[in-house]
């Protein structure tokens, strides 16, 4: 049995590769519980630095049961971390030049919403969705909450993940943010967010905004679920635009007033559009319920987004059961071989995570600003 990290896992196979690092599935020699590890180099990059400072103090101040949970912080070795990803296939004694790994230990999830929605397999019955989309509204309700008020900022599919019980666990903080409601002076950053998944503020380099961001991008996600590819796929910035607008109109001062006071509103000239009548076509095979939930959501007017908490109070949730299990069970990572690319998760602390409460205020997270 390969052990690393003092003897305190052995190696079970590796998952995937990303940009930012590995993963494998290990076991905790403590409790024999399977765990994931994700490993990165720390290259001395300050945007890596930074979403490594994000990704740590997000989940250290997170408990709720839909957001994944950090049990481990670690540092090793280059070459002890290779040896770990081979399952101990390594040169023993080599020195690496190449700069310390810091390994972030969780919570396994065995697959992913990513999965899920490109699953030929799976029943085409809307208590699926449903039993997943409210898992991740109870999530960002969570995060959202005043007391926690933290933006994700960079939703999407791949970032939710599934267990075998089919219990969502929302991830990759890189790019979360504190959200101060009651400063309306300050600014975020606007270049977050995976494109697809992007809301119309951030395109338009909105540098004031609220947690409605997370809420356009569910809304697509939702949508996805039941169309089986993104909603909005541009391959630029412009072409996103230009996919929203079809859908949704071009922008008025009706629509969405203030939207031509933004930093690059009147960088480009859009044909004007009017907005789809009959969104029956943009998701057809959703219920009535479940689409008017969706347009309360893929709004351009973040002003008029419905809130995650709204969202539970939907019909589309609260006129029908809640089931704990669901008659189906998600496509493994790791049957995937190791050949899905891994979400870009990085981290920046050497500790051992003790348990904690969720802050009380926002003072005892002011650990990043924008």
């Amino acid at each position: 049995m390969s052990t690393f990290y003092g003897g305190k896992y052995s190696f079970i196979k590796r998952l995937g590769q990303g940009a930012y690092g590995s993963v494998v599935k290990a076991k905790d020699l403590e409790n024999g519980r399977a765990v994931a590890i994700k490993q990165i180099a720390l290259k001395g990059d300050v945007a890596a630095q930074l979403r490594v400072f994000r990704e740590v103090q997000s989940l250290r101040h997170c408990d709720h049961t839909n957001i994944i949970r950090l049990l481990d912080i670690l540092w090793s070795p280059a070459n002890q971390q290779q040896r770990s990803d081979n399952g101990g296939a390594g040169e023993r004694g080599e020195q690496s030049p190449t700069p310390l790994f810091v390994s972030l230990v969780l919570d396994l999830a065995d697959s992913s919403l990513r999965l899920v929605i490109e699953d030929e397999q799976r029943p085409q019955l809307e208590l699926i969705p449903r039993h997943y989309f409210v898992q991740m509204l109870y999530g960002i309700a969570y995060l959202h909450d005043e007391h926690i008020g933290i933006m994700h900022r960079d939703l999407k599919p791949d970032n939710i993940l599934v267990t075998l019980r089919n219990q969502v666990r929302i991830a990759d903080f890189g790019l979360a943010c504190i959200y101060f409601p009651d400063d309306a002076e300050r600014t975020y950053e606007h270049q977050v967010a995976t494109r697809w998944y992007r809301a119309p503020e951030l395109l338009f380099g909105a540098i004031q905004y609220s947690p409605a961001v997370d809420l356009w991008a569910l809304g697509c996600i939702f949508a996805e679920f039941f169309n089986g590819e993104p909603l909005f796929a541009g391959k630029t910035d412009i072409e996103q635009l230009t996919r929203l607008f079809v859908v949704m109109g071009t922008p008025t001062e009706q629509s969405w007033p203030g939207w031509q006071l933004l930093p690059d509103a009147n960088k480009v000239m859009f044909d004007v559009v009017e907005p789809a009548n009959d969104w029956t076509k943009i998701v057809p095979s959703v219920s009535s319920e479940g689409l008017q939930l969706i347009r309360s959501l893929i709004q351009l007017n973040p002003c008029i987004r419905l809130s995650a908490l709204r969202c539970l109070q939907h019909p589309f949730f609260t006129h029908h059961p809640q089931y704990d299990q669901i008659p189906y069970q998600p496509p493994l990572l790791e049957q995937m071989g190791g050949r899905r690319k891994v979400p870009e998760i990085v981290f920046n602390d050497s500790r051992r995570m003790e348990k904690k409460k969720p802050p009380t205020n926002k003072k005892q997270m002011q650990w990043h600003k924008s």
